[in-house]
Parts: structure tokens; sequence; C-alpha cells
């Protein structure tokens, strides 16, 4: 069964994994509170290995729950299967990307 996982650092976190409908529900519910307690949070997502629409969701949540809380976060190491997915669904505008 694959898996995500999420680490926290000082700048913000990493996911590592599958990022997908069978994974995003594993998350903790308090992954995107503990993430956004920096004010400006950076999520690293090198290792994700696979990705579908339920982790671009999760991705959303997570820009939307920064935008309520005034907090500021940034995408970076995006796959290019997410970056794909989010042009097709059309909201690849609303991703804070780092571009590394």
């Amino acid at each position: 069964m694959s898996q995500i996982e999420f680490a926290l650092s000082a700048q913000g976190g990493t996911l590592s994994g599958e990022f997908t409908r069978h994974t995003v529900p594993t998350l903790a519910a308090n992954t995107i509170k503990k993430l956004l307690k920096n004010d400006n949070a950076v999520l690293d997502l090198k290792a994700v290995s696979g990705v579908d629409t339920a982790g671009l969701a999760w991705l959303l949540a997570l820009v939307e729950q920064a935008e309520k809380a005034r907090k500021e976060v940034t995408l970076k190491h995006l796959p290019e299967d997410l970056l794909k997915l989010a042009k097709l669904s059309g909201v690849d505008h609303f991703l804070p990307i780092r571009e590394c």
C-alpha cells in the first residue's frame, strides 16, 4: 500500500510518497495547522512520487487556509504530473509556486 509522509522543518515542511486519493486522507487533520505555524512556510514536494486530483485539492485547501490565517505558503519542487494536472484543471494560477 502506498503512503504519504509529512515532515515538519524550521522553514515549513516536506511531503514524500504517493500524494493520491488513497493517501491524502491519512495526512493528519492538523498537518496544515502545523505547517502554517510559520508566517512564511515553504512546502517541498521534491520526494512526491505520484499525484492525482486529491493531492491537488489538498494543496488548494492549504492555500485557502493560509489566506484565511493571513499566512504565506510557498510550494517548491512540484512534480511535473502535478503541474500538468493543475494546468489542465485551470487552477495552476492559484498555486504559489517557487521555481527552484
